[in-house]
């Protein structure tokens, strides 16, 4: 075998190792289930945004995997009516939460968004 052939056979390998690794853990690997939604209440939409939203668009609003909300959210939303749209029916990456959220929910943390983040 000739060297060329070695490193082409050693490349072969090692992706297959990986191609292999990689569907192990894409079949082992459960996603976990959501924090409970909180019961309705003062704090309500803070407890929304930090179970459902954060992980995504931070903490503070900031961003990270999502886009930044913290004093951007009513420049992009200027009606609040568009900003529940987009949290009940997703959009791009984002997903939807009509399923998992009611109305209520759904207005609680545009609220939230828009008063804290704002």
């Amino acid at each position: 075998m000739r060297p060329l052939d070695r490193v082409v056979r050693s490349v072969q390998v090692v992706a297959a190792v990986a191609a292999a690794a990689f569907v192990i853990l894409l079949f082992t690997n459960e996603p976990q289930k959501p924090a409970a939604v909180p019961k309705a209440g003062a704090d309500t939409g803070q407890a929304i945004f930090a179970t459902r939203c954060a992980a995504c668009h931070g903490a503070d609003g900031g961003g990270g995997f999502g886009p930044a909300l913290a004093g951007v959210v009513e420049q992009r939303y200027p009606n609040p009516a568009d900003q529940e749209a987009v949290v009940a029916n997703g959009r791009g990456s984002m997903p939807s939460f009509a399923s998992s959220l009611t109305p209520e929910q759904i207005r609680a943390v545009v609220a939230y968004t828009r008063t804290n983040l704002g």
